[in-house]
C-alpha cells in the first residue's frame, strides 16, 4: 500500500515538474522576444544618432540656420548678453 501512495506522489509530483518547466518555457520565449524587441529598437535608434550626428545633417542646418563662417560670436563680457 505504502508503494502505490509513494508512486502516486511521484506521479503527480513529475507532472507539478513538467507543467512548471512548460511555463518557465513560455517566459523565456516571451523574454527572448522582448530581448529580440529592444535590440532591433536600440540598433535604429543608434543609427537615428549616427545619422543626426552626421556632417551632412550638420551643414545642412547650419545652412538652414545661415551660420556662416564670418558670423560674429556673441561674447559673455557684452552687456546686453551678460548674466549676474
Amino acid at each position: 500500500m505504502t508503494i502505490l501512495f509513494a508512486l502516486a506522489v511521484l506521479v503527480v509530483v513529475n507532472i507539478a515538474l513538467f507543467v512548471q518547466g512548460i511555463t518557465l518555457s513560455d517566459e523565456i520565449h516571451t523574454f527572448e522576444q522582448e530581448t529580440g524587441n529592444l535590440q532591433k529598437e536600440n540598433s535604429e535608434i543608434t543609427q537615428e544618432l549616427f545619422r543626426l550626428s552626421s556632417y551632412t545633417m550638420t551643414a545642412s542646418l547650419a545652412a538652414e540656420l545661415e551660420y556662416g563662417k564670418f558670423n560674429k560670436p556673441i561674447y559673455t563680457e557684452v552687456p546686453q548678453y551678460a548674466r549676474n
